[in-house]
């Protein structure tokens, strides 16, 4: 696993070239979510959040600078971007 710069992410999720794959979020009201089946568009959460989308994954921008965070680039070129111990997000850069 390659360490991989968060800003750097982030822009590439601006720029629309990355997609999810699965992804892990778990609360004590809500229990355990995450997606796992076809890969989605990921995006950033837009500031009148009544245009958000279904079918899209929405980051927020404390995602990208959480204290606990980091992003990790695997051997198969996917980055896994760790928001904290109970959230992550497995990442696919389209070409």
């Amino acid at each position: 696993m390659i360490t991989m710069r968060r800003d750097t992410l982030r822009r590439l999720v601006e720029a629309g070239k990355v997609e999810l794959v699965s992804g892990y979020h778990f609360d004590d009201g809500y229990g355990t979510s995450g997606h796992a089946g076809d890969a989605v568009p990921v995006a950033m959460i837009p500031e009148d959040r009544h245009t958000c989308r279904e079918g899209v994954c929405y980051l927020f921008p404390s995602d990208f600078t959480s204290g606990s965070g980091s992003a990790q680039r695997g051997d198969n070129g996917r980055v896994t971007l760790y928001v904290h111990s109970n959230c992550n997000y497995d990442l696919r850069i389209k070409a």
